[in-house]
């Protein structure tokens, strides 16, 4: 005859571990300001520095940078 006890089974163990990420944002912080003209200057030597390189060794990612750089310039100087 079996044995009458029911012996419970032993729980699994699961091992996850979680990474929780809390993101805060100082709303009350948030400022615009227009671009300064030291930041217009400072964009303007980058483009000119940009295109130099380019001519030096043309690459297309160098192409890309100095692209990307007058795009920039370009933005800043509205």
């Amino acid at each position: 005859m079996p044995n009458s006890e029911i012996e419970p089974q032993p729980r699994a163990t699961v091992s996850a571990p979680t990474s929780k990420v809390t993101i805060a944002f100082p709303f009350s912080q948030i400022r615009t300001q227009e671009p300064s003209d030291e930041l217009r200057e400072l964009a303007r030597i980058v483009v000119e520095l940009a295109e130099e390189v380019a001519k030096l060794e043309p690459s297309a990612e160098r192409d890309r940078l100095a692209n990307e750089s007058r795009a920039l310039f370009a933005k800043l100087d509205r």
